[in-house]
């Protein structure tokens, strides 16, 4: 058995001393004769866990001792579990409390909370923090928690592990490492600072517009005007056909025998003359006008197609008259 499990024992037989030396009667500002003997049960088991390394148990057992009377030797049997569990850094300041009690109990408990704090120090690794390029002002974190300015360029005490450091400043992308650290050794880490890279300017995308022009349809007024007056001229022609006719009919009727015509039917047969003269005329001039405004509407001159750009789009377009509500569409792909 080491020097380092020797210790404890006889630490442990000074406490067990001190906790056993209550008076026979319990003050009224003090803990109780039972609670007293339930501490010195607690802390002999406590004792027992700490030899089997068996160190959360153990320290939960010296704790609750330190609860009923805590002296310097729970102290040291606190912090060399937590020495146990690897939490050094704590470990240190429980033997540091202890040492400040020590000359209640003697030179040679002293001496040993001494050995425990000059040995532990040895152990104990240190980070040291550097600022470099760019983090002069930086914010300085270490695992979460804001570091001082005077914790920035000194070696800290750390549990061995991984330990994470950051850095921020405005303007600047965040710096983050991991710094695995071990017993003994001092791990140093340099801060240096990256500017945030320029946005670049977003530029809006152009949209294409395209306009389509109407195309201008041939101006027909002249070939409809002479239609027109050609339709109007055959109808015309029909009514003086019909009233030749009817003429004709009354003039047979009153007049069976030509060539003894009474002189009151002069007119009539005047008449009849006229519309057997004026209907061939009238009708070709109404066929010929007819004609004519075909013949101008067939050839006339149509403008050429307008050539457009082709792209994937949907167009709605004016119609001509009986088309879908006036439009047609437009899918071109």
């Amino acid at each position: 058995m080491t020097f380092r499990r020797i210790a404890p024992l006889l630490v442990a037989l000074a406490a067990a001393t001190a906790l056993g030396g209550a008076p026979a009667t319990a003050r009224a500002d003090g803990p109780s004769i039972a609670d007293l003997k339930k501490a010195r049960a607690q802390f002999q088991h406590g004792i027992e866990l700490e030899q089997a390394s068996n160190w959360s148990e153990a320290i939960q057992q010296f704790r609750d001792v330190g609860a009923v009377r805590m002296t310097p030797q729970v102290r040291f049997h606190i912090a060399y579990c937590e020495e146990g569990l690897g939490r050094l850094v704590t470990a240190l300041g429980g033997y540091e409390l202890a040492q400040g009690e020590a000359d209640q109990v003697g030179p040679d408990f002293k001496h040993e909370v001494e050995n425990a704090i000059s040995e532990l120090r040895a152990r104990i690794p240190k980070l040291l923090i550097e600022r470099g390029k760019n983090a002069e002002a930086a914010l300085v974190q270490l695992d979460g928690v804001d570091l001082g300015a005077t914790s920035v360029g000194v070696e800290v005490p750390l549990d061995p592990g991984p330990h994470t450091v950051t850095a921020t400043a405005p303007g600047y992308l965040q710096f983050s490492t991991t710094a695995e650290l071990k017993e003994k050794e001092v791990a140093r880490v340099t801060l240096e600072l990256e500017p945030e890279p320029e946005e670049a300017p977003v530029t809006p995308p152009v949209k294409k517009v395209i306009v389509i022009e109407q195309q201008q349809t041939p101006n027909r007024t002249i070939p409809y005007v002479v239609g027109g007056a050609g339709i109007g001229a055959l109808a015309g022609a029909g009514v003086l056909f019909a009233l030749r006719q009817a003429t004709r009919a009354q003039l047979e009727k009153d007049c069976p025998n030509k060539d003894a015509c009474p002189e009151s039917n002069r007119g009539t047969y005047n008449r009849l003359k006229t519309y057997n003269v004026a209907t061939p005329i009238v009708a070709g001039v109404g066929v010929a006008a007819v004609g004519a405004a075909a013949a101008l509407i067939l050839f006339e001159k149509k403008p050429p197609p307008k050539e457009t750009e082709e792209q994937e789009s949907w167009r709605l377009s004016p119609s001509a008259p009986g088309a879908f509500a006036g439009v047609s569409v437009d899918c071109r792909f």
